[in-house]
């Protein structure tokens, strides 16, 4: 007070207002809103709105939508849709679809199916329908059915009821009944 009465101000009062009344501003004023109002823009303040009104795009606002308006689009943009757009295709989006379009198969798409369709089989599909069809049968398949249409019985096929088809019994059925119909006493 003494100070100031005398027309001496005190370093601490030498603050921002007394600055101000004197045309001087401290370092801590010359905030965005002074600098802004000086025509000068703090670097942190070159945002996207300012860059975008000076007709500077900062890097990180390269988004999808202003390359696209620019007629340029982002890696990760370059979805299945843009690609299919441009005729082109992503890798992942290759699918059965596309390949079959273009000529080539899958190689997990070499299904029955299209295996069929070009007249080729897959290994796996010469099951007992492919093998039957040229005359041959798979070794599974040569069941008591297939056996007996060839006229050969399978080893387990060969029970009582074949035996006595064929005029032989089989040991087991040597019972009580079969000894005394063929005359013979069992013991």
């Amino acid at each position: 007070m003494e100070k100031i009465r005398a027309g001496e101000t005190p370093r601490w009062r030498n603050s921002a207002l007394e600055k101000v009344r004197a045309g001087e501003t401290p370092h801590w004023r010359n905030s965005t809103m002074e600098k802004l109002r000086a025509g000068d823009t703090p670097r942190w303040r070159n945002s996207a709105l300012e860059k975008v009104r000076a007709g500077e795009t900062p890097h990180w606002r390269n988004s999808g939508l202003e390359k696209l308006r620019s007629g340029e689009t982002l890696r990760w943009r370059n979805s299945a849709l843009e690609k299919h757009r441009l005729g082109e295709t992503l890798r992942w989006r290759s699918c059965v679809l596309e390949k079959l379009r273009v000529e080539g198969t899958l190689c997990w798409r070499n299904s029955v199916l299209e295996k069929v369709r070009v007249g080729e089989t897959p290994r796996w599909r010469n099951s007992v329908l492919g093998k039957f069809r040229d005359g041959e049968n798979p070794r599974w398949r040569n069941s008591a059915l297939e056996k007996l249409r060839v006229g050969e019985s399978p080893r387990w096929r060969n029970s009582a009821l074949e035996k006595l088809h064929d005029g032989e019994t089989p040991r087991w059925r040597y019972s009580a009944l079969e000894k005394l119909r063929a005359g013979e006493s069992p013991c």
